[in-house]
């Protein structure tokens, strides 16, 4: 089954519904001018049946018995389209408008003799009040009242009719108009809503035209935004945005792949390198054997905890749920964390100094806040110089305990400050030098940790003296 596209989908909807406001509109016009149409003929009987009794009751009072003062009210009468019957209850006459020949019309006898007889049966059988009716006479409709007048002992019964020809023309006239000019309405507004849908639309088939030109070798390209503050305009920019943030994404992965395979690659040509020198001769020194094998041991624990790195941040951007937390003491982690690394601080000539508060709870994941704190003092020893101290501060900040790692380092360059905390990144110094020999992930995974954490890890001071970088993480409970 084909499914109609949203324009034409829109000009439907906004015909069905233009076409059912139409037709109430005109029915409820219709309704309207066929009632007050009723109300002016029935008007008009009430004032000519009133006029009639007056002028009988006039006859009456100058002494004219009731057939006279009937007679001559009634041929007086010059109302073409008015038809009148008085009926004298008390002696059972009857006088029609249309016994006088000159109000006789050869082209209506029929109606004539039909209503005259219509007229008499109605004041005959009339109720002792005011009434209103339509009866049909040679196949026309009439309206009829009938009302009475006079004494009881001298009631007339008055029935004054009019034949509704000219409103049941101008009904037909109108009926028909609505029949040719409804459907000739509904056409034009369908053909509009679909020029108007097609008009309101077209920003949309431009933007899906330039979507389906955007790949990912060209996602610096943007939809068009007609008008930005109108709806359509804020889905561009929306999908701008969208586009911005794929872009930036697709950059950091193509920088990611980039520096993982450059950090990959060294410790892996190294041990294939010492490999193939060590198999290249059948016969070598015991020595000689032994230091390829420790150099292919380091760069394979090397190349181990770069692999680690990566599986780490791996499932963290995977979303997987790796937080296991139980209640800790940060001290403790501190106090574990400089032991851990004391080997390390040791072979670099490094000493470090935990010290403040000695109780500091909180609720974490214990592997992953060890490994945030051994990253960063690891980071600390290896840009210290030789014979100095790594202070590590341990404070209370409120709602935050707040822990002040300071290296005694040559300092980090301003230009470089805002990216250590990326992926792979390394200043030209810390390439160069051969202790910060990591893969530029330890800060990043350290930050990653902290945030989890509901905390942060900052660079809150560099200076040729020395870095401070700053670990906060939230009370328990």
């Amino acid at each position: 089954m084909r499914v109609l596209s949203v324009r034409i989908r829109i000009a439907l909807w906004n015909t069905a519904l233009f076409a059912a406001f139409l037709a109430a509109l005109a029915a409820s016009g219709y309704w309207f001018l066929s009632y007050t149409s009723l109300e002016r003929v029935d008007e008009f009987l009430a004032e000519s049946g009133g006029a009639i009794a007056s002028a009988i009751e006039f006859e009456r009072g100058t002494g004219a018995p009731d057939s006279v003062a009937i007679r001559t009210v009634v041929s007086s009468m010059q109302l073409p389209d008015v038809a009148v019957h008085v009926y004298n209850e008390g002696s059972g006459q009857a006088l029609s408008s249309y016994e006088g020949l000159r109000f006789k019309r050869p082209e209506l006898g029929a109606l004539e003799a039909a209503l005259a007889d219509s007229l008499a049966q109605a004041a005959r059988a009339a109720p002792r009040d005011t009434d209103v009716t339509t009866l049909v006479a040679a196949d026309q409709a009439v309206r009829v009242l009938t009302f009475p007048t006079g004494a009881a002992q001298q009631r007339l019964v008055i029935a004054v009719a009019q034949v509704m020809t000219v409103r049941s023309r101008l009904l037909r006239d109108v009926r028909f108009v609505l029949w040719v000019g409804f459907p000739l309405v509904v056409l034009l507004a369908s053909l509009g809503g679909l020029w108007l849908a097609g008009k309101s639309l077209a920003p949309v088939d431009a933007m899906s035209t330039r979507a389906r030109e955007i790949g990912a070798s060209n996602l610096h390209q943007r939809l068009p935004v007609a008008n930005a503050g109108d709806e359509l305009g804020r889905l561009a920019t929306a999908f701008n945005e969208l586009l911005g943030r794929l872009e930036q994404a697709f950059e950091i992965q193509a920088r990611f792949a980039a520096d993982a395979s450059h950090e990959l690659r060294t410790p892996v040509a190294v041990i294939s390198g010492e490999s193939e020198l060590a198999l290249s001769r059948q016969e070598r020194a015991r020595e000689e054997l032994v230091g390829a094998l420790k150099i292919i041991q380091g760069e394979s624990h090397r190349l181990r905890a770069i692999v680690d790195d990566l599986f780490l941040l791996a499932r963290a951007d995977s979303g997987e749920r790796m937080l296991r937390p139980t209640p800790l003491h940060l001290r403790d982690l501190l106090d574990d964390s400089a032991l851990s690394v004391r080997t390390l601080a040791s072979s670099e000539g490094v000493f470090v100094d935990v010290r403040g508060i000695e109780a500091a709870p909180i609720e974490g994941d214990e592997a992953l806040l060890r490994r945030a704190i051994d990253n960063l003092l690891v980071n600390a020893i290896k840009y210290s110089r030789h014979g100095s101290t790594v202070d590590v501060d341990l404070s209370d900040e409120g709602a935050r305990w707040r822990v002040d790692i300071r290296d005694a380092g040559n300092g980090i360059p301003p230009e470089a400050r805002e990216r250590v905390f990326e992926r792979f990144f390394r200043t030209d110094d810390a390439r160069a030098s051969r202790r910060a020999d990591g893969a530029g992930l330890g800060l990043a995974i350290a930050r990653w940790v902290a945030r989890v954490h509901k905390g942060d890890v900052e660079l809150v001071d560099s200076s040729a003296m020395g870095s401070t970088f700053r670990l906060v993480l939230p009370k328990s409970g």
